[in-house]
């Protein structure tokens, strides 16, 4: 493992991108609670010129290495990345278990997010339906309150279907990186 400046004025290349090779992967660390860069450890860099990334000759060491350290550093969470960078999203991201809510995603929030879809399309149903049997006397805002539920259902049942794509995605990258490791 190597702690590479992300930028460095005196040295050549001066750009971390430059200095990775296919076949190597990046794992940057931030705190998980301000998303702000920091080092292994958890502490926070004192100026941007500071920040650094680590540079690893494979995927196993460094997702090894970033487990021991989110058990040392629990705040800490680490992104690891392929020779591409940040071109695409992390191959791996990990935090400590204890964490594992935090992160966007997660089964539980898609959990959540699908309850609260369906509740709200219930509440949209049920203004539907009073707004059907009452009339002219409930004018139309019954109707408006149920449209707005709807499009708000809508947007969280999409926004799970993204989540649940980026992660098969990440999880077919990941599988074309460990098979071309293995063969």
């Amino acid at each position: 493992m190597i702690a590479l400046r992300l930028f460095d004025p005196s040295r050549t290349p001066t750009d971390w991108t430059e200095i990775i090779r296919p076949g190597q992967y990046v794992a940057f660390a931030k705190l998980i609670a301000t998303g702000a860069p920091c080092d292994a450890d958890g502490r926070t860099f004192l100026e941007t010129a500071a920040a650094t990334c680590l540079l690893f000759d494979s995927l196993l060491e460094a997702e090894s290495f970033c487990r021991h350290q989110v058990e040392l550093a629990p705040e800490v969470r680490f992104e690891i990345f392929d020779s591409s960078g940040r071109a695409d999203p992390p191959l791996l991201v990990i935090v400590h278990p204890a964490k594992t809510e935090n992160l966007e995603g997660n089964p539980h929030g898609i959990r959540l997010r699908t309850a609260a879809a369906v509740t709200v399309l219930i509440i949209a149903a049920v203004s539907f339906w009073y707004d059907f049997t009452h009339g002219a006397s409930a004018r139309f805002f019954p109707t408006l309150i149920g449209i707005n539920l709807v499009v708000v259902a809508a947007r969280l049942f999409q926004l799970n279907k993204s989540y649940q794509h980026a992660e098969r995605a990440r999880k077919e990258r990941l599988a074309q990186h460990q098979k071309s490791v293995a063969g």
